[in-house]
């Protein structure tokens, strides 16, 4: 699933990954949360609910440029460093925004994540 990540007025294109932890994000759509930096390598802000890890593997290492969910703590992490391996960590998806840039955002940014607008039949945005 294309997604816009909203990031302080800038639009990034990202993507959802094709499994149930992702579609469960998806139908969550749109979020405006508060991101707090975390441990110098990602942004992390709390979902109001969990997701299930239905049908994911137990533990994963995410990427810089990458959206994550971390479920003992019902967080939603933007990575822009490497974080290693980690129980209850589900790689969701990916974005592209200046890595640097989003590690400078300080603590209480708001960022907005919605389902990417799509041309219908007529060619108009939907």
């Amino acid at each position: 699933m294309d997604i816009e990540v909203v990031i302080g007025g800038t639009n990034a294109k990202g993507e959802l990954f094709d499994h149930p932890v992702a579609h469960e994000l998806a139908a969550m759509l749109p979020l405006s949360l508060v991101f707090e930096d975390f441990n110098q390598v990602e942004k992390v802000a709390r979902l109001a609910r969990p997701l299930t890890l239905r049908g994911v593997p137990g533990a994963d290492a995410p990427m810089p440029g990458e959206i994550g969910y971390y479920a003992p703590s019902q967080g939603l992490v933007l990575y822009y460093g490497r974080v290693g391996r980690w129980p209850g960590l589900v790689r969701m998806g990916r974005f592209t925004y200046d890595l640097q840039a989003l590690r400078d955002l300080p603590d209480g940014t708001r960022i907005q994540i919605t389902a990417a607008s799509t041309p219908n039949s007529s060619g108009a945005m939907q």
